[in-house]
């Protein structure tokens, strides 16, 4: 992976923090996109010359575009796009308006889609490389109280399984990550705006445990991880019975209702 270019979304953020940090102590190159340009410039100033920011809205397909032409422009093309970039505005379907619900499919999905659009040209032209995206367990489970985010995220597998298939013949690896929840400023959000109980069902992850995985998703060409895995396992085997998690996910949500409560006072 030394030397090797890859454009990071997100990169602001904790979990997009991470993976540059990461990537960066591997010999990597970055592009690190965001639309917070202070809190991103402020990331990329510790990487030198190695390193270049670029604001972008992933939503916007002429910036997107923009995004890549400079990563070709400074560093000859790319190697890696990693998907990070994601929201979440927690509600009730039936209280949702319709911009929330274009915010998070325009950032969760079609964001990554226009991406990969942009990637895939260049990394056929590199003869390979990687596409990692971040989704959730709330991609293999539901998440009550987020169900446009939950939609968002199960299509991100969808997308990445079929990817993995299609753009293996070009030497093209896509994987896709599924964290539980995640110690980062959007769990602190989902906590104080009526976040799923689910979510806090469990203790959060470190974002460094995300990095990991999406580094251990390029060097193992591995098409799907869960973090952590044995959730990510039980998450799955439920879902073969649909039942069985109508049944279990009140019971589960009242745990981690009880959680929230604690994590929002600090506990």
């Amino acid at each position: 992976m030394k030397d090797a270019v890859a454009v990071i979304t997100g990169a602001a953020g904790g979990i997009g923090g991470e993976i540059a940090a990461l990537f960066h102590s591997k010999g990597m190159r970055l592009v690190l996109a965001d639309i917070d340009k202070k809190k991103l410039e402020s990331a990329a100033r510790s990487y030198g010359k190695s390193a270049l920011a670029v604001k972008c809205d992933i939503t916007k397909p002429a910036e997107v575009k923009r995004l890549f032409r400079q990563a070709v422009a400074r560093f000859g093309g790319v190697d890696v796009l990693v998907n990070n970039a994601g929201i979440i505005v927690p509600n009730l379907f039936e209280h949702c308006t319709r911009r929330e619900i274009d915010r998070q499919i325009g950032v969760n999905l079609m964001g990554p889609i226009n991406c990969i659009m942009e990637a895939v040209p260049l990394l056929k032209s590199r003869g390979g490389g990687s596409i990692v995206t971040i989704s959730s367990l709330a991609g293999i489970v539901p998440e009550t109280h987020s169900s446009i985010y939950t939609a968002t995220k199960f299509a991100l597998r969808g997308l990445g399984l079929t990817l993995h298939l299609e753009l293996g013949r070009h030497n093209i690896h896509v994987g896709t990550i599924f964290p539980d929840s995640v110690d980062t400023p959007m769990l602190r959000y989902e906590a104080e705006h009526g976040g799923s109980p689910l979510t806090f069902r469990a203790p959060p992850q470190r974002p460094a445990a995300v990095a990991e995985a999406v580094y251990r998703s390029i060097i193992k060409k591995k098409p799907e991880i869960c973090v952590p895995s044995f959730d990510g396992f039980l998450s799955k085997l439920m879902m073969a019975f649909p039942r069985f998690v109508v049944w279990l996910w009140p019971h589960l949500e009242r745990q981690g209702l009880k959680k929230k409560e604690a994590y929002r006072a600090g506990g």
